[in-house]
């Protein structure tokens, strides 16, 4: 396609280490096939993670970077924007837009996630005739009305429900300026739709980049994996309702091992290893290869939070059996009971889970209708053509 596309994004888009920043790549791998120039303005996040490096750079024609800076927490309580887009909001960035516009004509431009949505005015203003497109990773206000929901604590429950308040307003108030919306899932397309009227969505499905050979896997019925990237407060507090179920310690007493696998606080780290038997922690890791080589199921505790997880992709094309607690994976091509198992409880989870140690066969079963799913629908070639469609 002879387009000239501008992605505006809002942190380094080659750190694949949370689901956001591996659909952000998806959706730029997807344009590098579509397009024939693309410009890129993004924050640099973490000043631990290197910037683009020379190889990536060249994929694009111009790469601009601004710092990030975080905001004082009372800002967020006080201003009217989520507090997602009040952290983002700079001067500097809408100054190095200011300049990508006016120097550029765009066919598309391209706005990654709702953190992004304060530069819409802008870009309103100095677009041209550019088609502009939201690369949505979930419906924002249902993702912050399910921690308002699912959370014990009051004063947590205060301060996510005026930020979902917040959300929905915001959400609704600059998706209609879009010329077409993705949405990585039917959930959120239906949501897009019906409460948004929204006319135009294209399903953008993820993609899991993976090493598949039959013979390398080992894995064993009684060993679980739990993936994930546990710095954001939630997903501690995900994991932790699952490991303080009341049947928890049934697992250990049956022998079945956890291992859990992703970036952490090593307090915390330490605190689940000394605090949980049968439970194995390890922080940060170079490749989850081997942790899933092993382990024959897979559970996502996502309870807080909220929509499609790609930790079901992945778990799917690495031939584990996906154990859900109900809501964290949300209406998908994935169906419940074929493809992976939901259940209301962590108690009940843990009770399905022991139910399987003695029904291998059912077990193979879902690991099989899961991996014909993901390789077959979940690629780029079909993440291309709903991209082509959206832009």
């Amino acid at each position: 396609m002879n387009k000239k596309v501008l992605f505006v994004t809002y942190e380094n888009p080659f750190t694949n280490d949370t689901g956001d920043r591996i659909y952000t790549n998806n959706i730029l791998n997807g344009l590098f096939k579509l397009a024939n120039h693309i410009d890129i303005i993004y924050f640099d996040s973490n000043p631990t993670e290197c910037e683009i490096n020379s190889l990536e750079q060249q994929k694009f024609q111009r790469a601009e970077l601004v710092k990030f800076k975080r905001k004082n927490p009372i800002k967020f309580i006080f201003s009217s924007l989520p507090g997602m887009v009040v952290n983002r909001k700079s001067k500097e960035y809408l100054s190095i837009l200011k300049n990508l516009l006016l120097s550029e004509s765009y066919d598309t431009i391209l706005i990654n996630h709702q953190k992004m949505m304060f530069t819409i005015p802008f870009i309103l203003k100095y677009k041209g005739a550019a088609k502009l497109v939201y690369t949505s990773h979930n419906v924002e206000y249902l993702l912050s009305n399910n921690l308002v929901r699912h959370n014990s604590s009051l004063i947590k429950k205060i301060v996510y429900w005026q930020d979902s308040l917040k959300t929905k307003w915001y959400e609704r108030k600059w998706v209609s300026f879009f010329d077409s919306v993705t949405a990585i899932s039917e959930h959120d397309a239906d949501y897009f739709k019906n409460i948004y009227n929204v006319s135009k969505v294209e399903i953008v499905r993820p993609v899991i980049e993976f090493k598949q050979d039959d013979n390398d896997f080992n894995k064993k019925i009684n060993n679980i994996i739990i993936a994930g990237s546990f710095e954001w407060r939630p997903k501690r507090d995900n994991l932790l309702l699952f490991l303080n179920a009341k049947n928890f310690h049934q697992l250990f007493d049956l022998g079945i091992t956890i291992t859990i696998v992703g970036r952490a606080d090593i307090k915390f780290v330490d605190l689940i290893n000394k605090n949980y038997k049968g439970i194995h922690m390890t922080g940060e890791v170079a490749s989850l290869y081997p942790y899933y080589q092993k382990a024959k199921i897979a559970i996502v505790p996502e309870r807080l939070g909220g929509g499609f997880k790609l930790k079901a992709v992945e778990a799917a094309l690495f031939k584990t059996a996906i154990f859900a607690i109900k809501g964290a994976i949300t209406k998908c091509n994935f169906i419940k009971d074929l493809q992976f198992i939901e259940k209301e409880s962590f108690e009940e989870l843990i009770s399905e889970i022991i139910k399987f140690q003695n029904e291998p066969e059912k077990l193979n079963d879902l690991i099989e209708n899961a991996y014909s799913l993901a390789k077959k629908e979940y690629t780029i070639d079909k993440l291309m053509n709903s991209l082509k469609k959206a832009i």
